[in-house]
């Protein structure tokens, strides 16, 4: 079977931001509900791309995106593809799945063609994007109604076949948002989108605090950076034994700690997996011996070159370190990890995030920094 949603699709207009494997899912999540969707990223270089239709006179016509699924759907995806960036500022939804590593350029490549009344989603969200996002379009004149999403709709790889592996659907993705308008907003149109599985809240420090991919990924490759520099082949949570399910723990618990020091009670890692991946609450190690058992785990990083590493250390880590000293939360464990990371790779990860400093954490307060997360609208 083979979707394809054509430019005369019913609106809204949505464009998602990324062509990797969160990026594509995504598309692939909103074609198959019906609804039009164009992609656009600065490479696209894993998708069959196809030209613009001969004697179409459009100023920036749409390419076509290609690519096959299996797992939670089995089908050939057939999209838009967005040949000018300015496109983006045509859709009236933009959802954005990059690693943060890619916001510094990516988003500054958008930032001109942003549109006083667009909605963006930042799927996975990390380090206050979303907050940023709003103040500097706000700086620019531009109403924008940013939202973050504490986890992404998927997990999904390419295999090396260039097929999309997409696990099952999240059950749960928490979802806040600032901007020209309110919480429901934003919410009502991820239901639209892709279903009842979002929950509010009206704090972008809750879907902040909620992404779970920093801590339990150190959790994961700091026992394995051997492995990853050998290029070897190894199971991610066939590898999830006692050792690293107590490093995760400690880990959790600190991500717990800052969050509820800013009012906030969040899903724990255990009650993630269980919602992630529709397995049986208990300890750590079980919850990944039985996703790994039922296949539903990837392949752990072959190269030191991870965004297990290079994007969750500065952008989750760092920033959730820089949180806690904000709220004069003690985080060792995660301190520890980054000083790992930090030796390992011979450099300092804590630089490697503009945020912290673009957002101005340092002179902030806890007070200050929740008004800001929790208001309605930066004023242009």
């Amino acid at each position: 079977m083979t979707l394809s949603v054509s430019a005369a699709a019913r609106a809204p207009r949505v464009t998602v931001v990324g062509a990797g494997p969160i990026g594509c899912a995504t598309a692939a999540a909103l074609a198959t509900r019906g609804h039009h969707v164009a992609m656009w990223s600065p490479t696209g270089r894993r998708l069959s791309l196809d030209a613009p239709a001969p004697g179409n006179d459009s100023p920036s016509p749409a390419a076509t995106a290609r690519f096959a699924c299996t797992g939670a759907l089995d089908t050939n995806i057939r999209v838009d593809w967005l040949t000018d960036v300015r496109q983006v500022s045509h859709a009236d939804v933009v959802i954005v799945c990059l690693p943060g590593n890619a916001y510094a350029d990516v988003l500054a490549t958008l930032a001109p063609h942003w549109r006083t009344g667009q909605q963006v989603h930042v799927s996975g969200a990390l380090s206050l994007v979303s907050l940023w996002m709003a103040e500097e379009a706000a700086r620019r004149g531009v109403s924008l109604q940013v939202a973050a999403w504490g986890t992404t709709l998927t997990t999904a790889y390419f295999r090396p076949d260039g097929v999309l592996h997409l696990n099952r659907w999240r059950d749960r993705i928490d979802l806040a948002c600032t901007g020209a308008g309110r919480a429901d907003d934003a919410l009502a149109t991820c239901e639209h989108l892709f279903g009842k599985r979002f929950v509010a809240s009206d704090s972008l420090l809750a879907p902040t605090l909620a992404n779970i991919n920093p801590i339990a990924h150190a959790a994961e490759v700091i026992p394995n950076l051997s492995r990853m520099e050998r290029g070897e082949t190894w199971p991610l949570f066939g590898c999830f034994n006692r050792a690293v399910a107590r490093l995760a723990d400690r880990l959790d618990a600190e991500r717990l700690a800052v969050a509820l020091a800013f009012g906030l009670s969040l899903p724990t890692l255990q009650q993630h997996y269980q919602k992630s991946y529709d397995v049986p609450f208990g300890p750590l190690e079980d919850m990944a011996q039985a996703i790994h058992e039922r296949g539903m785990g990837p392949n752990g990083p072959a190269s030191l070159s991870h965004r297990y590493v290079i994007e969750d250390a500065p952008f989750g880590l760092a920033f959730q370190e820089a949180l806690g000293r904000l709220a004069n939360v003690p985080t060792p464990t995660l301190s520890s990890a980054l000083t790992i990371f930090d030796a390992v790779y011979a450099t300092d990860w804590r630089q490697r995030n503009f945020l912290p400093d673009a957002l101005g954490l340092a002179a902030d307060t806890p007070a200050s920094l929740q008004a800001r997360c929790r208001q309605d609208a930066p004023t242009p």
